[in-house]
């Protein structure tokens, strides 16, 4: 459906704001255009955050990072929820995920005993893990911005290197009114029950004989219902099997 469909569909059969006028009189609709983009537009956001909608490996402006000499922190594109992978061109595994801490355990040596964190601390060179576990503020001040860290700090050969990335993001523009015919980005099954959340927002501040609190909160629950099956059915299709085996991570034993 294109976001006229959707609009029409949101006002008509959900809302059941579409009586009939006399030609020339003024619209008694509960809800202006401009209010049902917005919450077509927030509901579409919510689906994205709660099922992992969007999953992305392709779109350059998104997807990927160029690298550049001595720099460790990259702020990445607005619509990026999560990173899933960061790889850089050329190499044939992804880069390893890390956490922020990881990267500040180096301790001077003590040369009476020896521990692994000593080597968490490595010269500049090629990238060889991230980190996602920061967010920035906006340009409007809030937070929400993802944030890559990248370890080591990328050396001369690094610079103008690309990682690529796979991510789950939002939608990266909003539909508006001046483009009816657009195509919202997430699946086409999505999107009528995206509606329900939007159903939900136009209806939870209005008092239709003390029914619309009530109303809204049935779309909601259809809405979270929904949404949580799409997100366990996106979830199956990143399903990886792990394995296991005794002798593998220092212990002593035979692997069965």
């Amino acid at each position: 459906m294109n976001f006229g469909e959707l609009l029409s569909y949101l006002r008509g059969p959900i809302l059941h704001d579409d009586s009939q006028q006399i030609a020339g009189s003024a619209s008694d609709a509960l809800w202006s255009d401009e209010t049902l983009a917005t919450n077509i537009n927030e509901a579409i956001r919510r689906w994205c955050r709660r099922t992992l909608a969007i999953r992305d490996a392709s779109t350059a402006a998104v997807c990927q990072v160029t690298l550049v000499e001595g720099q460790t922190d990259y702020t990445l594109h607005p619509s990026i929820i999560s990173v899933i992978s960061a790889k850089r061109s050329g190499t044939p595994g992804d880069l390893m995920r890390a956490g922020h801490s990881i990267f500040d355990q180096y301790q001077t040596v003590d040369t009476r005993f020896w521990d692994p964190t000593y080597f968490t601390e490595w010269p500049p060179g090629a990238v060889l893990a991230y980190s996602t576990d920061e967010e920035v503020r906006n340009e409007g001040g809030s937070p929400g911005l993802v944030t890559m860290r990248v370890y080591p700090e990328p050396d001369a050969t690094m610079d103008g290197e690309t990682i690529n990335l796979r991510v789950v993001r939002g939608p990266i523009d909003p539909l508006t009114l001046d483009d009816l015919t657009a195509i919202p980005e997430i699946p086409e099954d999505n999107h009528i029950e995206v509606l329900d959340w939007a159903a939900y927002l136009c209806l939870r501040t209005v008092d239709l004989d003390e029914g619309a609190p009530d109303r809204a909160k049935e779309f909601a629950a259809t809405f979270e219902t929904n949404a949580d099956l799409a997100r366990r059915i996106a979830l199956s299709k990143m399903f990886a099997p792990k394995k296991w085996g005794f002798g593998r991570n220092g212990w002593g034993g035979y692997e069965r």
